[in-house]
């Protein structure tokens, strides 16, 4: 019985001094000397970093200079539309219609859209020029 409590006392002291090693607040503080006093004080601090994300959001009017390659049909009156993608996602705006067109912005779900002209089947034009897919389109405001 008494070998069991020397052995677990020696992993005990074992662990204490390893930890001691790692841990700054462990380490020997210097000696004051004659001529003057100090006093030192470790401080430990651990900071957490939060990532953050930065949303682009779309707000018209912008510059559209992509030359166009495609046809439009102009729509009888401009219609209003709102988004209807899945509750965190975005609808991607884009220079032309299609998505090899760069993007310029975003909408989010509910947000209205005006559109002016179709094109190239599932495209609709807005006001500002650029393209959305009609895919994520609605005629009501989505719950």
């Amino acid at each position: 019985m008494n070998r069991k409590r020397f052995t677990t006392a020696l992993v005990a002291a074992m662990m204490v001094a390893a930890l001691c090693l790692g841990v700054a607040a462990c380490k020997k503080k210097p000696e004051p000397t004659e001529t003057s006093e100090s006093t030192s004080e470790i401080t430990t601090t651990t900071t957490t970093t939060v990532p953050t994300t930065t949303l682009t959001e779309y707000s018209g009017p912008m510059q559209n200079t992509e030359e166009m390659t495609w046809s439009e049909t102009q729509l009888e009156s401009p219609q209003t539309y709102y988004v209807k993608v899945s509750k965190g996602e975005f609808l991607n705006v884009r220079k032309g219609p299609g998505t090899k067109y760069d993007k310029v912005g975003t909408l989010t779900r509910g947000q209205s859209v005006t559109v002016v002209a179709r094109s190239n089947g599932i495209w609709y034009k807005t006001q500002d020029g650029y393209f959305i897919s009609e895919t994520y389109l609605s005629g009501k405001i989505p719950n």
